[in-house]
């Protein structure tokens, strides 16, 4: 999701009309808590990662949900709540409502979030707070926060929050969609051929990938319920238009707005060493962040969940493996 906050859910909501490979779940309002462990009452009936043999001292408790990872985290030492791990955020996210049921102050901001379409939620910022995932050191970071309508998390109950670049930033995640293992390196991996060099705009991951023998900027949004988003004018200057105009439009209205794209066929592509082929692609500036930090193509987890995929904001880096 990229999003001077967030695109994805409403998107989500339009490739489910027209029978693509985007899901998620919605909820047609945000039931808010009267206390913050009402949050985690069916956590118990909730099935984790499958056990490997393989240990990690930093494995996050996680849930895999269509290709969306929850993560199970503690907020200010209050009950344990869900969020979604999205590379695709500038900042991460706390649900206004989730975050003045357990007492964190909020401070209004001048600025709405963009990237929800015809309208801009109400965004405020937090004090600091303390996080912590799993056996991973604690982190004390700020977060932005908005009414995140819509998203539930792997225990039935509204999800609390979006883990972004604010969390991320300085660590290697690696994230095996097969497995359904999410966990930090703690000695990071070397340097091997599967690597793509990566860099940040506003914290958002962008990668080259090679289309129609021309380098292109992507962004990694490991939240994005897509394979891929190629803007209009990014498939114009890849000659791919006539991709477009097979594509069939859809509509429809979230909670941002009016959404108009078109689905149809990408075109195959390389990233790095690894070529990609019979992905279904969005046609649409919506997500793109092509104004913001230059990405006229962005890559969600209708492809990632192919994948081993190791980001490291040490090292700039994003590996691709079977």
């Amino acid at each position: 999701m990229h999003y001077n906050f967030s695109h994805k859910f409403p998107l989500s909501m339009i490739i489910a009309v027209v029978g693509s490979v985007l899901y998620m779940t919605a909820c047609p309002a945000f039931c808010s808590p009267s206390s913050a462990s009402e949050r985690t009452l069916a956590t118990d009936h909730v099935h984790f990662q499958k056990p490997t043999s393989e240990h990690h001292p930093y494995t996050l408790s996680s849930v895999f949900r269509k290709g969306i990872v929850y993560i199970k985290t503690t907020v200010n030492g209050h009950s344990d709540a869900w969020m979604v791990l999205d590379t695709g955020t500038t900042d991460s996210l706390i649900d206004s409502e989730y975050a003045r049921a357990i007492g964190i102050k909020l401070a209004p901001k001048s600025e709405g979030a963009t990237g929800f379409g015809s309208m801009a939620p109400a965004t405020f910022t937090t004090d600091t707070v303390r996080l912590r995932v799993g056996a991973a050191p604690a982190s004390v970071i700020i977060f932005e926060s908005i009414r995140l309508e819509g998203m539930i998390g792997p225990d039935g109950m509204p999800a609390a929050g979006l883990l972004g670049h604010s969390f991320l930033a300085g660590k290697s995640i690696v994230i095996d969609y097969k497995r359904e293992q999410v966990y930090f390196e703690k000695t990071p991996q070397p340097a091997n051929q599967r690597d793509v060099a990566m860099t940040l705009k506003n914290g958002i991951p962008l990668i080259k990938v090679k289309i129609a023998g021309q380098l292109v900027n992507s962004l990694i949004d490991t939240g994005g319920t897509y394979g891929v988003i190629i803007t209009p004018s990014a498939a114009k200057d890849l000659g791919i238009e006539s991709l477009m105009a097979d594509a069939k439009p859809a509509a429809t209205v979230g909670h941002g707005g009016d959404q108009h794209i078109m689905i149809g066929k990408a075109p195959p592509f390389m990233i790095g060493i690894l070529a990609v082929h019979d992905l279904r692609a969005a046609y649409t500036t919506f997500g793109t962040a092509t104004n913001t930090i230059g990405a006229g193509v962005s890559i969600g987890i209708g492809l990632l969940k192919k994948y081993k995929v190791t980001l490291n904001y040490a090292a700039n880096t994003v590996r691709f493996e079977p």
